[in-house]
């Protein structure tokens, strides 16, 4: 069959002149014999010019060969075929939906591009792939809460499937709520289209309760109703029972090692203003922007401390000295019988290391302190390593006794490390502050820690105390 001069000349492709579509004529070798205006327009030459062209130059280079050879198998079959085909054309690489009618002399190529529904099904596929692998839960819901849809991370922790929500219609999101007036908040929330947040009290499958952080965001359609509801749910058990434990762990210390004095709450105030003022003193002595104002506070505190130590003296503290290196070998066996899973305490003692000076109980409040802070957040592991040593002073002065250095470091595992809150920060500094006032006390120094409290590693240095 000789080619086609002009580009509607085929009555093969003659409907679709004028059509958005493209349509073209290819010989059993795969030459173009007729194309119309919009495959032309497509790939940026006029009709006659794509005349005489082979088709699979229009295809990338690797895959022009395997192009040629389907249109042949096409060519040998009666039937209409269909397939998809990356092509090149003004705008770039698209992707073509080709349709295929064997017609006299040649092969019928009715093409659309799909190019953008290709895009949506890809970015639909990542979405879709991102929603069942997140680590919390994710569902759908109609506006009345009957579940469409549930990711495998709620399914997992939850127990509960698709079919036993569509069968059973399961009551999830009314489930876990203090009071109906609680609930009654809940749905006017989310159908006047705000976001709801909270924390539930929910069942599982097997009846067991959970706690979860639940956000419902309702989306809303073309009427500014509300279409369905987006449910993310985050369980939240196994943070809680790891803080009740650790709080466990350190009421335990407390009860076993710590003989507190009568006026132990006294003390515990003027051991944190003594923190205080040395932590502002150093941040003072870093920071060039605050530093007057710091040095301020860091005045104040101390002195407020100085008039509580004048009024309540404790003389039967003078002179008193602990082994630190004991006493944090009694706080890491207190510790782990009640430390959960994931969790875990080690001790390095290196060399002998001298005495300090204090006494047991603020000693052991402020490892324990220490050691509850390092071991929180939602990670699946954390390891605190607690390490004393002893550096010798190099002059013949009151300094030749050397310094003792406790260094206490935190290495977790992937996850989440959850410190940030409006209600906690402040007794992670009051804590801080009390740990800085138990060394100030012993006439030491907090060297790092303070940037970053509970992040950074904390690292102190002592006196040592000569026997």
């Amino acid at each position: 069959m000789k080619p086609i001069h002009a580009a509607l000349s085929s009555p093969d492709i003659a409907p679709w002149h004028g059509s958005n579509e493209l349509a073209l004529i290819v010989s059993d070798a795969g030459a173009v014999l007729a194309a119309n205006l919009a495959f032309a327009r497509k790939v940026g030459l006029s009709p006659e010019a794509c005349l005489g062209r082979a088709a699979a130059s229009w295809c990338p280079p690797e895959e022009q060969t395997a192009f040629t050879a389907r249109l042949a198998a096409l060519a040998a079959k009666p039937k209409a075929g269909a397939f998809d085909q990356r092509w090149q054309s003004v705008q770039g690489w698209r992707w073509i939906d080709w349709e295929t009618t064997r017609v006299t002399g040649g092969l019928r190529l009715i093409g659309r591009d799909v190019s953008r529904h290709r895009l949506a099904e890809g970015h639909l596929a990542k979405l879709s792939q991102a929603v069942e692998q997140a680590p919390v839960g994710i569902l759908l819901t109609s506006p009345t809460g009957h579940v469409q849809y549930m990711n495998a991370a709620y399914s997992d922790y939850s127990g509960f499937t698709l079919e036993d929500a569509l069968e059973a219609d399961l009551p999830i999101l009314s489930e876990g709520h203090p009071s109906d007036a609680s609930y009654r908040q809940f749905c006017a929330t989310v159908a006047s289209g705000s976001v709801w947040q909270g924390t539930l009290h929910c069942p599982t499958k097997d009846g067991r309760l959970i706690w979860e952080r639940v956000m419902v965001s309702p989306a809303m359609d073309a009427q500014g109703g509300v279409s369905h509801l987006l449910c993310i749910r985050e369980n939240l058990t196994a943070q809680r029972e790891l803080e009740e434990k650790l709080a466990r762990a350190e009421r335990r210390l407390d009860d076993e090692l710590t003989n507190a004095p009568g006026d132990s709450l006294g003390e515990e105030a003027l051991l944190t203003l003594q923190g205080a003022a040395a932590w502002s003193s150093e941040a003072a002595s870093l920071k060039k922007g605050a530093k007057a104002t710091l040095a301020r506070i860091a005045r104040i505190t101390g002195d407020i401390a100085q008039r509580l130590q004048a009024r309540e003296p404790r003389a039967a503290s003078d002179g008193a000295a602990v082994s630190l290196t004991s006493l944090v070998d009694a706080c890491a066996r207190s510790l782990r019988p009640a430390l959960p899973a994931g969790r875990s305490i080690a001790v390095k003692n290196i060399g002998s290391v001298p005495r300090v000076a204090g006494e047991t109980w603020p000693w052991i409040h402020a490892l324990s302190l220490a050691t509850k802070h390092f071991f929180s957040g939602a990670e699946s592991t954390v390891a605190v390593t607690l390490t004393t040593r002893h550096v010798k002073g190099r002059t013949t002065s009151a300094a030749r006794a050397g310094v003792v250095q406790l260094e206490i470091k935190r290495r977790a595992g992937r996850g989440r490390r959850v410190l940030d809150g409006p209600d906690e920060s402040l007794f992670r500094d009051s804590d801080l502050a009390f740990i800085a006032g138990v060394v100030t006390q012993a006439g030491g120094r907090v060297v790092s820690g303070f940037e970053k409290p509970w992040i950074d590693d904390l690292r102190i240095e002592l006196p040592a105390v000569t026997e």
